[in-house]
């Protein structure tokens, strides 16, 4: 500090000194007020109960009578003028940011300026890491496009602190990076193995942490079939998609007079050949070893509910050719889709026929599985007549919204929206359990 600086301090300190034992802190504070709310030295405050002290202190200072009682009206021009002209030699904005020394002066036109800044560093980043990746690579494609993705990420992280920005960053940055690095259904690999591959920390990738949520998000948003990522399942089955094996026990599938199944190196699983007409429940790690697996016939019946499921086997008594049954149990697990993509890719002669419950989570189950084999799924008994049939048990009153959202389904669903929508009704697979059951029997595989 040169000794123009020094003085200059010094004069200030003095000012400091003055106003203190002047008894007019109180009054600093609402210059200092008024000085932030209008970013320059303008306007004026008004001390509406003002002391004696004040007045007198404040007169002396100005060079003005002092005020009689009232309120007590202040402009900081004559303030900052008066201090400029006094042997203080300062200026107000000199006197305040001496006055609090802890509390930066900083006006709100600054403090916006700095925010704005702030954003700006942030969503420059996040468009610097996408335009490092590849054109037509997964992770530009989900930064540039995906629901949570460079927009969503900037709106959730724009007002962090510099540091959590800059962890925020680097988290994309990884999360956009492996998106084109993952093995893929083909070959796949364990979570925790791939996150030490791409990271050096297995568990870098857990569900539970920013990392693994980020990557939930981003795979979510490149999925054909999108998801709230509320059940379990789901995520499974994104983690799938990806080739990422993060449980392969939970997930399972129960199937009844499956044919055969073979390994991977050609051999044929014993197990299930010893199984015959019995229900087995398959983890996933059982169907992952395995190359191949053959329905006992042609078409394969799929029931989402486990009820029907035993009943329907139930009656299949005495000597027969049953068809092979699977059970999703609800939403399709990972394990009851690798399952059926054995069973159909076996032969294009397959076809699986599936019916569930009249409800909105039942008709898109079934959307999916028509979405996903195309050429091979059909409906069965999922439609207008079997509804009424299935509404002779009851019903269940359907909510406004979930009725709406019926509309989101194929168009090989209108008839049957139709008549819910005009019932306003849920019924369920239970209610046509005896319908299921005669049209195995009768072998009747046409989609009625």
């Amino acid at each position: 500090m040169d000794q123009r600086e020094t003085q200059a301090d010094s004069r200030v300190q003095k000012a400091v000194v003055f106003f203190t034992r002047a008894g007019l802190a109180r009054v600093l504070a609402r210059l200092r007020e008024k000085y932030i709310e209008q970013g320059r030295v303008g306007g004026q405050i008004v001390l509406a109960e003002s002391t004696v002290d004040e007045r007198r202190a404040l007169a002396s200072f100005l060079g003005t009578p002092p005020v009689p009682d009232g309120p007590l009206k202040i402009r900081l021009a004559d303030i900052d003028k008066a201090l400029g002209q006094s042997g203080f030699a300062c200026t107000l904005p000199d006197l305040l940011r001496a006055f609090f020394p802890d509390q930066p002066l900083v006006t709100r036109v600054e403090k916006r300026a700095v925010h704005a800044a702030h954003q700006a560093y942030f969503q420059t980043a996040l468009q610097a890491i996408a335009a490092s990746l590849p054109a037509l690579s997964r992770g530009r494609l989900w930064l540039e496009q995906g629901r949570h993705g460079e927009a969503w990420l900037f709106s959730r992280f724009k007002n962090a602190t510099g540091g959590e920005q800059e962890r925020h960053l680097s988290i994309i940055r990884y999360v956009a990076g492996i998106l084109d690095q993952l093995p893929g259904s083909a070959a796949p690999q364990h979570l925790a193995v791939f996150a030490q591959k791409t990271s050096g920390d297995p568990h870098k990738l857990d569900p539970e942490t920013p990392a693994g949520r980020l990557l939930l998000l981003a795979l979510n948003d490149l999925s054909n079939v999108s998801s709230s990522l509320q059940d379990r399942a789901q995520k499974l089955a994104l983690y799938h998609e990806a080739g990422l094996l993060v449980d392969t026990i939970s997930s399972s599938v129960a199937v009844f007079n499956l044919a055969a199944a073979t390994f991977q190196d050609g051999s044929p699983d014993p197990w299930v050949q010893a199984a015959g007409e019995r229900v087995l429940l398959l983890p996933l790690r059982q169907l992952l070893a395995w190359s191949q697996a053959s329905p006992s016939r042609e078409e394969i019946y799929v029931f989402e509910n486990p009820q029907v499921f035993e009943a329907v086997i139930a009656g299949l008594s005495g000597p027969g050719s049953w068809p092979t049954l699977v059970c999703t149990a609800g939403w399709p697990s990972v394990a009851a889709l690798t399952l059926l993509d054995l069973l159909l890719a076996a032969s294009p002669r397959h076809s699986c026929f599936y019916s569930g419950d009249f409800d909105l989570k039942g008709l898109q189950i079934a959307a999916h599985l028509l979405s996903r084999y195309p050429d091979q799924c059909h409906l069965w008994h999922l439609d207008s007549q079997a509804y009424a049939a299935a509404l002779q048990t009851d019903g269940i009153a359907a909510s406004i919204s979930e009725l709406n959202q019926l509309h989101t389904l194929p168009a090989s669903f209108v008839p049957l929206v139709a008549s819910i929508q005009r019932q306003k009704k849920w019924a369920y697979q239970e209610g046509i359990t005896h319908i299921l059951l005669h049209s195995i029997l009768s072998r009747d595989s046409d989609p009625v």
